[in-house]
């Protein structure tokens, strides 16, 4: 059977253009990029979950729209199971995504905080799952439950305001890591550097290098970081094979547009024959 994963978080309307400068008042412009995908932290997670070999579930509140009804659909065909998703009648959470030439994102975003599961959604599903990973939501809904063999937590625009619920796995970006290193109160911290790579800091300090790739759109790549590292540390227990399986995920990942688009299993495991990507530890 096929280790279970939770994803808690937002469920959000994703809408990517391509734009490397605004229009000025008055005009247009065109553009050669402009989809209509599935996003937010814990759904890309959960697509690249299910690519890799494990199962996942998605806990999220939706907002009332015949266009999440719509996006909804790639997700179940990818597998991700939506039974837990919970309906309101508020309009949903949607990005707009500005995508450069360079493959760099700017986000305009509208957020509902309403459209977030709670403490009690999430304690609902007690005892059910090998891995829940808690996806850029409040430090306060976070519930570390005793039966997972993994309980991860992206903070993502939440970082400033974690107190240091304990967690097994703690993922940050370089800026999120500096405003909270002093509480980070995890037994593995990942931090996340894009081009350069990653750090780890546990039971023992490793560097991993970034693959080296043409950038078409960075969207989701911490996401997809840190489902591949969650599902090999399941399989493997080893910090520098999972260091090595994100990097590679991830670096996949940044070639092809939009956050849900993840790689499969075998197109890392075809990579990580192909390519050598250094991992040093101390």
């Amino acid at each position: 059977m096929r280790p279970i994963h939770l994803a808690v978080g937002k469920f959000n309307i994703d809408i990517i253009v391509k734009l490397n400068a605004f229009p000025l008042v008055d005009s247009k412009v065109n553009t050669d990029v402009m989809e209509i995908m599935p996003g937010g932290s814990a759904t890309n997670y959960s697509v690249a979950v299910n690519r890799l070999g494990h199962s996942a579930k998605l806990l999220a509140k939706i907002g009332k729209s015949p266009l999440v009804s719509a996006l909804l659909t790639p997700l179940a065909e990818e597998g991700v199971g939506l039974d837990f998703l919970i309906e309101c009648e508020k309009k949903p959470n949607m990005a707009l995504i500005l995508l450069r030439d360079d493959g760099s994102i700017s986000i305009v975003r509208r957020t509902d905080p309403s459209l977030l599961p709670s403490l009690e959604d999430v304690k609902k599903y007690s005892g059910m799952f090998d891995v829940i990973h808690y996806a850029s939501i409040s430090h306060d809904i976070i519930y570390k439950d005793p039966s997972a063999k993994i309980v991860s937590y992206d903070p993502g625009p939440y970082a400033s305001e974690y107190e240091g619920e304990e967690v097994d796995i703690l993922y940050v970006n370089e800026k999120e890591y500096e405003s909270l290193k002093t509480k980070a109160n995890a037994k593995i911290v990942v931090i996340k550097k894009g081009k350069e790579g990653a750090e780890l800091i546990g039971s023992e300090e490793c560097k991993v290098e970034a693959l080296k790739v043409n950038v078409v759109d960075t969207t989701g790549a911490g996401d997809v970081f840190d489902a591949a590292f969650n599902v090999s540390y399941i399989n493997t227990g080893s910090i520098e094979d999972s260091l090595r399986f994100a990097s590679i995920a991830a670096g996949l990942k940044v070639t092809k547009l939009g956050g849900v688009s993840s790689p499969k299993l075998e197109e890392v495991v075809k990579m990580l024959k192909d390519v050598n990507i250094n991992v040093k530890c101390r």
